[in-house]
């Protein structure tokens, strides 16, 4: 009986993780539609890296957040929250991404 509550506590644990996609060395994939795909390495100190297609990197540091995760510089901003997340470039209208499990093109 006692094997069987720790079991379920540790996994219970192990799904509470999930909120949170992220954390160095760990990439995720978004696509957001128009053929605009992001990959996004999360990096030690609290910033990602993220890539749009072909263009090159850009490394972003953390910003405070109400709900989700928010990185933020003078010229790009990406928000995440569960499997969907806000990207932005300059004065650009933020794009609507869904995070994919398959990279595709990248």
């Amino acid at each position: 009986m006692k094997v069987g509550i720790l079991a379920l506590a540790a996994g219970a644990l192990a799904l509470a993780g999930c909120d949170t996609v992220g954390g160095p060395g760990v990439s995720s994939y978004y696509d957001c539609g128009n053929g605009t795909r992001l990959k996004v390495d999360y990096l030690s100190g609290d910033r990602v890296m993220v890539k749009m297609n072909d263009n090159p990197p850009v490394t972003i540091p953390a910003d405070r957040s109400a709900s989700g995760a928010k990185y933020m510089s003078p010229t790009h901003q990406f928000w995440s929250k569960g499997d969907e997340a806000m990207w932005t470039v300059g004065r650009m209208m933020p794009m609507t991404c869904r995070q994919v499990a398959v990279p595709r093109g990248m």
